[in-house]
């Protein structure tokens, strides 16, 4: 056989051993035995090892007939080594001998010699402790000097463990990273918690329902800089920064002198009346997001001017800016909705009143044009620019629309004290 051959051959074996979830030390074993009889190199298992878990892999066909049947018989002899004949590891035999195309009857002659085999003198076995090989009848090991009467199935390692359907789940592997040992800590601590060996890697699993989120963002500090990690949003995974983007604001938050205002920026001086900052749509005069409309024409002579919300365009950029930090436990959606709810659907514009218009320097697309009689000083000029959308002429009209969407979302009006005097400079 040609090398890419043994690796193909001994990948058909390793595949056999993992089908059930878990590889034994005698399964080890059988494998490293076939190794050595076809001649192959450690670094062919390894190849092997690593194709045999690559996605999609199925046992194919290597070399002549009387190769393919020595596979066969050494997929059987894995499959055995554990004593148990799993229906998993029989599907895939039973498969594989399919492809040869040999009979029942010569599949059954071929498990009778195997089963003979494996009961002979010379059959050796593996030291569930240490997997040093030693001979089937001995009571203790003579390498480590451990008890051989622990069965080989206690002694198997899982090679896989499923993704919770639901919740957040967290997988990394063993690390040299400062943080390992507590992340190993905290996922032991996890509702849902698993461990396997992959790529010949320990690897840890951890999940929480979603409104447990802050747990798992503890465990996701811990693996800060790691490279093994992954993260599953309802068995799907997800990018890493999509599900915890937001523990940098939440640690803010925490240190903030007065957290709860933190989130709505009144620490900085300004407002955010949808509740995070991260939604980067302020109240200010300044904001991109009050031109997401349109003007029309209003009044009994339609000569006045009035400016209607996109609010589908406001949804949308809300939506977006804050995906990265929708499982922050501090985000509260249904005060986003209510808010944009109460949000008018459309304003008055008027240069004396609550609502005035948004200046441009220039034309631009939507945007009109706008003739403004000015009286200074005892002199009358026409004031011409171009408007995209409008400006709130205070804070207090925001204000206004976040005490209404408190009310009818509830909250603890003692919270809520700083937050609604909030008044700009």
């Amino acid at each position: 056989m040609s090398d890419e051959e043994k690796v193909a051959y001994l990948a058909n074996l390793v595949a056999v051993s993992r089908v059930d979830g878990s590889v034994s030390p005698n399964e080890t074993h059988a494998i490293e035995l076939a190794q050595k009889h076809i001649g192959a190199k450690k670094t062919a298992l390894r190849k092997a090892d690593t194709l045999a878990q690559s996605e999609g892999f199925a046992p194919t066909l290597v070399g002549s007939f009387s190769v393919r049947i020595a596979n066969l018989e050494d997929m059987i002899s894995v499959s055995l080594a554990d004593g148990v004949f799993e229906q998993t590891e029989k599907s895939v035999v039973l498969e594989f001998a399919k492809k040869i195309g040999i009979t029942n009857e010569q599949l059954q002659l071929i498990l009778a010699e195997v089963r003979s085999s494996l009961k002979s003198e010379s059959a050796s076995r593996a030291c569930p402790n240490c997997s040093a090989s030693v001979s089937r009848d001995a009571k203790f090991c003579p390498e480590c000097g451990s008890s051989l009467e622990l069965t080989d199935s206690a002694a198997a390692v899982a090679v896989e463990y499923s993704i919770p359907r639901t919740g957040i789940a967290v997988e990394f592997s063993e690390s040299t990273a400062a943080g390992f040992a507590d992340a190993v800590k905290k996922a032991k601590l996890a509702p849902e918690n698993a461990e396997c060996v992959k790529g010949k890697k320990t690897w840890y699993m951890a999940a929480w329902p979603k409104e447990q989120i802050s747990e798992a963002a503890k465990l996701a500090k811990d693996l800060k800089g790691m490279r093994n990690r992954k993260v599953w949003v309802d068995s799907l995974e997800s990018r890493w920064d999509d599900v915890f983007g937001f523990i940098w604001c939440s640690e803010n938050r925490d240190t903030a002198y007065r957290p709860f205002e933190y989130c709505f920026g009144v620490d900085e001086k300004r407002l955010n009346t949808w509740g995070c900052k991260n939604a980067r749509m302020d109240w200010t005069k300044w904001s991109e997001w009050f031109s997401y409309g349109s003007f029309k024409k209003g009044g009994l002579l339609k000569t006045e001017h009035e400016f209607v919300f996109d609010k589908k365009r406001i949804r949308h950029e809300l939506e977006t800016n804050l995906f990265r930090y929708r499982f922050c436990p501090h985000l509260n959606f249904k005060l986003i909705e209510a808010v944009l709810e109460i949000l008018p659907d459309q304003v008055k514009v008027n240069p004396n009143g609550d609502w005035t218009f948004k200046r441009e320097y220039e034309e631009l697309p939507g945007s009109i044009k706008i003739k403004e009689k000015v009286v200074e000083n005892g002199f009358s000029y026409t004031d011409e620019y171009y408007s995209s959308g409008v400006e709130p002429r205070t804070p207090d009209i925001g204000l206004a629309i976040l005490k209404k969407a408190f009310a009818v979302v509830g909250g603890d009006p003692s919270g809520l004290k700083g937050l609604l005097t909030y008044r700009s400079d």
